[in-house]
């Protein structure tokens, strides 16, 4: 049977079964294929083995909502009243934000993870998917280590393809492409890290 389901009940539901016993999907999110499991030690590894990537790389949290956000930081209050401005103005959406993490999240799938990037997506089939597994999926894109993104389902790596345990295609306007911006706080002023489509002028112009 093919990995690839064009069914979209069918598809949802075999990948959310399968996430929750311990398997591997690729899905859309809103910029480009995501790889992901749930925030178990094992689950996490199998991420990592896919793609060959280094342990020392940190994979991020998507989540479905807003009020998942307290059981897995641990920031400040002034920070997070930085952040909240951030929060409401692009989640769900392209960016990624950086916290201190709540050890007693991230101990369940790295013991040395002192901080988490988290982000909500748009892509209604990535919520549908994160909600029904339990509201939280560590997640990377869906690609080789030193290979490029991808945001159409016939360029995934046919090596990816094999390793995976599901694979659910894109069914909105096309992916853009281009990975999340990502930024965190650090020592009271925002930094970025990393610049996508939502650009570090314009988030700042925001706070103001």
């Amino acid at each position: 049977m093919t990995k690839i389901d064009k069914d979209k009940k069918s598809k949802i539901e075999k990948a959310i079964k399968i996430l929750k016993n311990g398997g591997v999907a690729v899905f859309p999110t809103d910029t480009v294929y995501g790889i992901g499991s749930l925030p178990k030690k094992e689950d996490v590894k199998k991420i990592y083995k896919i793609k060959k990537r280094d342990i020392s790389k940190k994979i991020i949290a998507l989540i479905s909502s807003k009020e998942i956000l307290k059981d897995l930081i641990n920031e400040t209050e002034e920070n997070m009243k930085k952040i909240s401005k951030i929060l409401n103005e692009y989640w769900p959406g392209e960016l990624t934000v950086i916290f201190r993490a709540n050890c007693n999240f991230t101990q369940r799938f790295d013991e040395n993870m002192e901080t988490v990037g988290i982000r909500i997506p748009k892509n209604k089939i990535a919520l549908e998917v994160i909600k029904k597994s339990g509201g939280i999926l560590l997640t990377s894109s869906a690609n080789i280590s030193g290979e490029s993104a991808v945001k159409r389902i016939e360029d995934l790596s046919e090596e990816l393809l094999r390793n995976v345990d599901v694979v659910i295609p894109n069914e909105e306007s096309e992916l853009t492409g281009k990975p999340s911006t990502i930024v965190k706080y650090e020592n009271g002023e925002l930094v970025l890290l990393r610049e996508g489509n939502i650009l570090f002028e314009e988030i700042l112009r925001k706070l103001k």
